[in-house]
């Protein structure tokens, strides 16, 4: 069974690009401004605290091996069988399957491409 791809560590956290290594053993760089893009958040969203580099460089990798931000934290309520409610917060983090699909190989952001000299 092919087990899906995590996040094994943070290599570079640059405005907006974050490099990982994965655990394929790849090392591929995830470009928060194409997803900034495709979600449009907005500042009543956590997505959109993300848009301030003072806020998303504080990024670290998760026990779950996905991106977990914790200086924004989620709020998660839950509710017992007699209808109380408790909460709890845990780090804002992002879904690794996400983030992989978004992702592309460090060979793709090399300024000159590698290859065989003529």
């Amino acid at each position: 069974m092919n087990k899906l791809p995590r996040i094994t560590e943070i290599i570079k956290v640059e405005p907006f690009k974050v490099t990982c290594r994965w655990t394929t053993g790849e090392v591929r760089v995830i470009d928060f401004e194409i997803l900034f893009e495709e979600w449009k958040p907005n500042n009543l969203q956590l997505e959109g605290q993300l848009v301030d580099y003072q806020v998303f460089k504080f990024v670290s990798v998760s026990e779950e091996k996905n991106l977990q931000w914790v200086n924004l934290p989620y709020q998660h309520a839950f509710w017992d069988e007699h209808g109380n409610q408790t909460s709890t917060f845990s780090p804002f983090a992002i879904d690794p399957d996400l983030l992989y699909a978004h992702s592309q190989p460090l060979e793709n952001y090399r300024l000159v491409p590698l290859g065989i000299a003529v």
